[in-house]
């Protein structure tokens, strides 16, 4: 039986990236599968449309919103149009590579799996915002060895690993940030009909991709990692969750686009503080743990950590000194008021020990770097009898990784 995938984009004010993903799914090498670009667009000059009726892709369905909505509102419409066996999200940042359906559609047909999961490659501008000029491409590393087409991974191990955040969400693997997400694989049409019965919708708040992850590692009974990157991610600054970090305003007005907005503040493991990528990370995981009784383990000490390091970052970029003060005291006030003795030794224990080993990092990176000389910016190197490009590669051009998967296919 031939396995059919959905491949679904939202997107929203973003035409010339959905002329690019378009342009990538020409060159699939697995034909059966269909695309479903839900336009959430408020101003008509920056629809995707036009880019839609020109592409050549087959299957394509554009699709729009009644009225404007926020970003977990259109994932979820966007659901109803899908037909296929196994469906996929993509953000249109992120371009499906000519492999990946191929090598997604084998592992299925033996395995059946309910979640199937392949990491990302990137690209990264010479400049911005030309995002699709002249760029690095960084070739990711799988957990799965390259001799193997794929391993199975357990559900519920992996969301208990994320849940105790045993390391930072920067700091994970390339495999361990991708495994359970919509946006970094597909999901089985049943597991989709099985998290929209027993929670209402595929997509929660705060964030469609962490909300939908943990539902899924939650309830799915298999889930495999394909060896191969599946797409190439482009590592712009209009990410949500980087703008989020970086940005106070940015953050509270993506609370304030959401559907049914008005608890979230309250919700938040450290209530109005959203100044903080982990903290709003934090509160998908708290929240769907606490109403459908999820049993994974969550680790409030790692995560606090994770808070105060947001707070202190270099780059952040503060709406004003006054609401700088004002998060710093709302952290200050928690952990004063809500976390007994012990609790709070624990903390700080971590918080120095993180503080250290980032310190002896840097001196080992600086020592490094001191040695190293670099003769151009062509730092390729191939994977012994698989010619897996691993490293960096520069390109005159992000349509470069097309020819290059071409010639090496």
């Amino acid at each position: 039986m031939t396995i059919r995938f959905s491949l679904i984009y939202p997107t929203r004010h973003r035409p010339i990236f959905i002329k690019h993903a378009l342009l990538f799914l020409e060159n699939q090498k697995y034909q059966d599968f269909e695309v479903i670009v839900s336009d959430n667009y408020s101003d008509p000059n920056l629809s995707c449309k036009v880019e839609c009726e020109k592409s050549d892709v087959k299957n394509l369905k554009y699709i729009c919103p009644p009225k404007p909505v926020g970003m977990v509102e259109n994932w979820n419409y966007a659901l109803q149009f899908a037909t296929g066996d196994y469906i996929c999200y993509l953000t249109d940042k992120m371009f499906l590579l000519p492999h990946t359906l191929s090598q997604a559609s084998i592992a299925i047909e033996k395995e059946s799996p309910e979640i199937v999961t392949w990491i990302d490659n990137s690209y990264s501008p010479s400049e911005y915002p030309d995002y699709f000029g002249s760029g690095y491409y960084y070739v990711g590393r799988s957990m799965v060895p390259l001799s193997h087409k794929y391993l199975f991974y357990d559900p519920l191990e992996e969301l208990s690993k994320k849940g105790r955040a045993d390391c930072s969400r920067s700091e994970q693997t390339r495999s361990n940030y991708a495994r359970g997400k919509i946006c970094f694989g597909a999901y089985s049409a049943l597991l989709c009909e099985r998290i929209i019965h027993k929670s209402g919708n595929l997509f929660h708040n705060m964030s469609p991709d962490y909300s939908s992850m943990i539902l899924a590692l939650s309830w799915a009974t298999s889930a495999l990692e394909l060896s191969s990157p599946g797409f190439v991610h482009i590592n712009t600054d209009l990410s949500n969750g980087g703008q989020a970090q970086q940005n106070d305003q940015f953050a509270l007005s993506y609370i304030k686009s959401l559907e049914k907005n008005e608890l979230i503040l309250d919700q938040l493991l450290i209530p109005s503080l959203y100044s903080s990528a982990n903290n709003l990370v934090a509160h998908d995981y708290l929240l769907l743990k606490n109403k459908f009784n999820l049993e994974f383990e969550f680790d409030k000490i790692n995560w606090l950590v994770y808070i105060t390091e947001d707070l202190n970052f270099p780059d952040k970029i503060w709406s004003s000194l006054n609401t700088k003060e004002k998060h710093l005291n709302l952290l200050h006030e928690y952990l004063e008021n809500f976390l007994p003795e012990t609790e709070k030794l624990e903390y700080l224990a971590r918080v120095k020990a993180r503080t250290q080993a980032k310190k002896n990092i840097q001196r080992k990176a600086i020592k490094k770097i001191l040695k190293l000389i670099i003769p151009n910016a062509f730092l390729c190197y191939c994977k012994e009898k698989r010619n897996a490009v691993r490293g960096i590669l520069k390109c005159s051009a992000i349509n470069e990784i097309l020819i290059n998967h071409k010639n090496s296919i």
